[in-house]
């Protein structure tokens, strides 16, 4: 896995297959190496990048607070590095958030970018959701990662089929520095770019799970702010529709990004 480094931080990430370039990335707690699904296909066709966060994965631990901008900060750098001049962007959950704050920034040339299970805010969203983040602060410092990480698993991955990935997900939240993750926790609930979301004027799919955290009500009236935009949702899938809905979510990345590579 190779790795960069900026400002002293070390970014690691995953560098797969040849052609124009996407992005993925992760969520929260979670890690490039749980792409392996959409990596797999994409790959085929495309060259693939996928870095852990600061504070996941093999990357640097955060030694101070950040904020959502921050992150994408890295991930522009990153590209700087690998000298992308335009690529596609997939996020997903926290790196959903991380993709708003790139697109807005005027020195980074999308191509394309989607969106699953994501939103430009939480500042303003549903107090139950600002509630989960107040909640697994508590559960941090009282029982640790790997139990946040059975707590969240088992709320993710509720059919018996997907039982195997509660245990996946609990040792990789282990595994995940507890501070960083408060930190980005931290940065999370300050995040919103609403306001500023209209300026986005490259193609972007929302993709939201039938019963996602925020509603699908959310994700549509954030959609009308974009001025190039479309909802889609995929059934029978909670948050954590990359692991839970593989293929389906394949078919739809596929079909959206080979399009608007070709536009």
């Amino acid at each position: 896995m190779p790795e960069f480094t900026d400002q002293q931080r070390t970014i690691h990430y995953l560098d797969i297959g040849q052609g124009p370039a996407i992005i993925l990335l992760h969520g929260l707690g979670s890690c490039a190496d749980d792409w392996g699904p959409q990596i797999e296909v994409l790959a085929m066709n495309n060259r693939v990048i996928a870095p852990d966060f600061r504070g996941h994965g093999k990357s640097s631990i955060a030694l101070s607070p950040f904020s959502i901008k921050d992150l994408a900060e890295d991930i522009k750098a990153l590209s700087e590095h690998l000298k992308l001049s335009r690529f596609q962007l997939v996020g997903f959950s926290l790196g959903g958030m991380v993709a708003f704050e790139l697109a807005l920034l005027s020195t980074i040339e999308l191509v394309s970018m989607v969106i699953i299970n994501s939103g430009p805010a939480v500042a303003n969203a549903s107090w139950s959701l600002r509630l989960q983040l107040q909640m697994r602060m508590m559960v941090i410092r009282m029982l640790g990662m790997r139990r946040l990480g059975q707590i969240i698993g088992k709320k993710l991955f509720v059919k018996d089929e997907d039982k195997h990935l509660i245990k996946r997900f609990a040792t990789q939240m282990a595994l995940t520095h507890a501070t960083s993750y408060r930190y980005t926790l931290r940065a999370i609930s300050n995040f919103s770019v609403v306001e500023q979301v209209g300026r986005i004027t490259m193609p972007v799919l929302v993709i939201s799970a039938d019963h996602d955290y925020t509603s699908v009500e959310f994700k549509r009236d954030y959609v009308k702010l974009l001025p190039n935009a479309s909802l889609l949702v995929i059934a029978d899938s909670r948050h954590a529709t990359p692991m839970d809905q593989p293929n389906i979510l394949n078919q739809h990345l596929c079909e959206f990004l080979l399009n608007k590579k070709q536009d």
